[in-house]
């Protein structure tokens, strides 16, 4: 099983390609905000210098958020063309599926700044037989965090984690946390690819897929204003 995979929803974002869950290519996108230069060029050359035809791929997995806006839209934005361009099935999965720690059987919580909103938040256990979620993907107000978090949490991993990191701090001096910076694990992201396509949870091409923002875009906000004033 051949998964084409893509990640830009926050700054660390990466493309890859795995056969059967092994990594076949992966490259990490240059840092930051300006993902949208290099994910083109960078897929091409990856295509080409693996010489994997469309037609050998099983399906395109690409990350729907939570995390930045305009990444998100990017990266599904070119999930989708190139779904409908090869025909393939477009298979969403979270974002922060990604973000799993290093260390075997361990408690953890993916977690991504989500500046003024606070903080997404997915809580899990790593083992020895894999990942195993304890929580669906939310968006937490700072002040919640150590709530949602528990005593059963003492490790995250976050793609960036300074800022997050000192916000945190200051609310939580003597917090208990241990903090894991990391790009995102593409075989974590395949490996809920591959479930979601077992389980037939696939776009065909051409097909609307959901995205997973967790709070109002501007748009939603101002359609709510304007049903108000009618």
């Amino acid at each position: 099983m051949y998964i084409l995979l893509i990640e830009t929803s926050t700054e660390r974002g990466v493309i890859a390609c795995l056969n059967q869950l092994e990594v076949v290519f992966a490259q990490e996108l240059p840092f930051g905000s300006a993902q949208s230069k290099f994910l083109m060029p960078e897929l091409a050359a990856a295509m080409e210098d693996l010489d994997v035809s469309p037609t050998e791929l099983t399906c395109i997995g690409v990350g729907i958020g939570p995390g930045s806006y305009t990444g998100i839209r990017m990266g599904v934005s070119v999930a989708q063309a190139l779904s409908f361009s090869w025909n393939l099935p477009l298979i969403g999965v979270c974002s922060l599926d990604g973000f799993v720690p290093t260390e075997n059987n361990i408690a953890f919580a993916a977690i991504i700044d989500a500046k003024i909103g606070g903080a997404y938040v997915r809580k899990g256990y790593r083992s020895d037989e894999g990942v195993r979620y304890l929580s669906e993907p939310i968006l937490s107000p700072l002040e919640d965090i150590k709530n949602i978090l528990t005593d059963e949490v003492s490790h995250l991993v976050s793609p960036s984690y300074q800022t997050l990191k000192a916000k945190l701090d200051a609310l939580y001096p003597n917090n208990p946390w241990q903090w894991e910076e990391r790009p995102p694990s593409v075989e974590a992201l395949a490996f809920s690819v591959e479930a979601a396509y077992q389980r037939g949870l696939w776009k065909e091409p051409g097909q609307p897929i959901d995205l997973l923002y967790l709070r109002e875009t501007e748009a939603e906000r101002e359609k709510k204003r304007q049903a108000d004033k009618s």
